[in-house]
């Protein structure tokens, strides 16, 4: 990635973190760095939210993120799909495919992540899912443990 590509990622998680009610939420706010995605801890071993934003394939997402040995709480969870996603108020997909982790997340496709005058749409918009996601995982997921 080039030198305009890191401090656009940097510039748009700043301005994110700066409108994300974090202590709310119950969430441990990562370091601002470079990357086109943040981990944010839900403070359960294992269990992450992820926030990502991408230029091609344009898109934000927010995903529940299972790294380790919370990865056997996703076949639970994948049971539970129809009432998940009516809680929801969405469909979400599932990405198994890198080693160490699994998710569950919703996507806006097609928003234009190098567009300032749009990014305060788009955090809201990751506002409302990262809660959501937090407000329909956590429970469950705190029944398994």
């Amino acid at each position: 990635m080039n030198n305009t590509g890191q401090k656009r990622n940097e510039q748009y998680w700043a301005a994110f973190f700066q409108e994300l009610p974090s202590d709310q939420l119950g969430l441990k706010i990562p370091s601002i760095y470079d990357s086109h995605y943040r981990d944010l801890h839900m403070r359960i071993t294992g269990c992450y939210i992820r926030v990502s934003q991408r230029v091609r394939p344009a898109g934000i997402a927010a995903a529940f993120v299972m790294k380790g040995s919370a990865q056997d709480f996703f076949d639970s969870l994948i049971e539970q799909q129809t009432e998940i996603e009516n809680e929801l108020g969405e469909k979400f997909y599932c990405h198994e495919k890198v080693q160490g982790e699994k998710q569950l997340y919703v996507v806006l496709k097609g928003c234009d992540v190098t567009d300032k005058t749009d990014w305060s749409d788009q955090h809201q918009w990751l506002i409302t899912k990262v809660e959501k996601l937090v407000e329909v995982f956590r429970p469950r997921i705190e029944k398994f443990i």
